[in-house]
């Protein structure tokens, strides 16, 4: 696929960017599709992420014997009984399918559950999750693309962990959603928690079903058996927002997009607060519309400890910015679909940029222009780093392997893309 301004773009000089609909949340869909699954009785969850991670959460979870169907564009879930599988559960690449499965089989499952998936999955970081997992009596028994999961011989009525969650805030997301389904009160304790923006977006969703979560530095209180059935619409993806609001910045038009939930406890909303440090401007024109305005002044200066995954999108927009960037935090990025922090200095310097890799968290970066005559960008096989390239392609042009990889969270982006462009 080429990358550029299309020639067949009917934006004039100037013109704003045509209004984009933002998708619905991976994080959020998959949080509410398990609650759902846990909470006894009918659920009803409008403006779900239709994409791959979501599909095989929602397969995952009709092969546990959960009847899942699609009722005037919801999906309605009956949910409250034991999981039981009487066949292998295939989970794409999703990390949050895996992790948030995990715990719940491991705790409430009858009989042994084969998970296979992408060489990939079980390739990411999973010993943190499996050990409280197997101190509780669970067995993990790796075999070819997947593995055997044994449950616990007796299912507990509550947890007292103390979980490493320095690589991934989901294996403590993940637990947490088990614990909220155990009659009894739990609870979690962890030190580093990775991305911890993540914890208060599992908070919220866990209250959105009935169970008032606590959550403190630390420490998460988790009330058992509190789990109720909900009639809910699902917000959009701040994260499948990010780099349209970076073509903006990058391009100096202005855009509105949404829906958007300004209260919405996802951490990539932080991308609003990023882009108006740097010289941009954002508002709020309608309850759930979002428009942002004006060119970049300077580089991008963010920590993203809470908001990892905007890393490959802000790094393309930083080889873009009239000076030099610098992006913190980026420690989870080498573990997840593929080793990001390696991939967006690559990206960087596709773009013509110079990328300096400090340790596994800093990335730093300057702008510069393109050799002529650059191979393909290779986004391996990853939706955010082909994400980036189409911000970069703004500008630069160039050429995208397998763009097709934007379907597991985002399968619209392109049509989307040119859409925003005016093709």
């Amino acid at each position: 696929m080429h990358l550029s301004l299309p020639e067949d773009s009917r934006l004039g000089p100037g013109e704003a960017l045509r209004p984009v609909r933002i998708p619905g949340s991976k994080s959020i869909t998959n949080r509410a599709l398990l609650l759902a699954a846990l909470a006894p009785g009918a659920s009803r969850l409008r403006g779900g992420l239709e994409a791959e991670d979501t599909r095989w959460m929602r397969q995952a979870l009709k092969g546990l014997g959960f009847p899942l169907e699609a009722q005037a564009g919801a999906w309605r879930v009956q949910g409250g009984r034991r999981p039981r599988a009487e066949a292998p559960l295939w989970l794409g690449a999703s990390g949050t399918t895996l992790r948030f499965l995990l715990p719940w089989l491991a705790l409430a499952a009858e009989g042994p559950i084969r998970l296979e998936g992408d060489p990939r999955l079980f390739e990411r970081p999973l010993d943190p999750l499996l050990d409280p997992l197997q101190a509780l009596g669970a067995r993990w028994f790796p075999e070819g693309a997947g593995a055997w999961l044994h449950p616990a011989p007796v299912p507990p009525r509550r947890l007292d962990l103390r979980v490493d969650a320095r690589l991934s805030s989901q294996f403590l997301s993940g637990l947490a959603l088990a614990a909220a389904g155990l009659p009894e009160p739990s609870l979690l304790s962890w030190t580093g928690a990775a991305s911890p923006s993540y914890l208060a977006l599992t908070t919220q969703w866990l209250r959105h079903f009935g169970c008032e979560a606590g959550l403190e530095p630390g420490r998460w209180r988790i009330p058992g058996g509190a789990l109720a059935p909900r009639d809910l619409e699902l917000p959009g993806d701040w994260s499948g927002a990010a780099a349209f609001l970076a073509a903006a910045a990058a391009t100096g038009r202005s855009l509105r997009l949404g829906p958007l939930d300004p209260g919405d406890a996802q951490g990539d909303r932080a991308m609003g607060a990023i882009l108006e440090a740097a010289g941009c401007q954002t508002r709020w024109v309608e309850p759930q519309v979002l428009e942002v305005s004006g060119q970049l002044q300077r580089g991008l200066d963010a920590d993203l400890t809470d908001c990892p995954d905007l890393g490959p999108v802000l790094a393309a927009l930083a080889a873009l910015a009239p000076g030099p960037s610098e992006l913190r935090g980026l420690h989870t990025l080498p573990h997840k679909e593929c080793d990001r922090l390696d991939a967006s200095a690559e990206l960087v310097r596709w773009l013509g940029g110079q990328a300096e890799v400090i340790g596994d968290h800093t990335l730093r970066i300057a702008p510069g222009v393109p050799p002529p005559g650059r191979a393909p960008f290779d986004p391996r096989n990853d939706h955010r780093m082909a994400f980036a390239a189409a911000l970069g392609g703004l500008r630069w042009g160039g050429d995208l392997r397998d763009p097709h990889c934007v379907a597991k969270t985002f399968p619209d982006f392109w049509n989307a893309w040119r859409g925003m462009l005016g093709c």
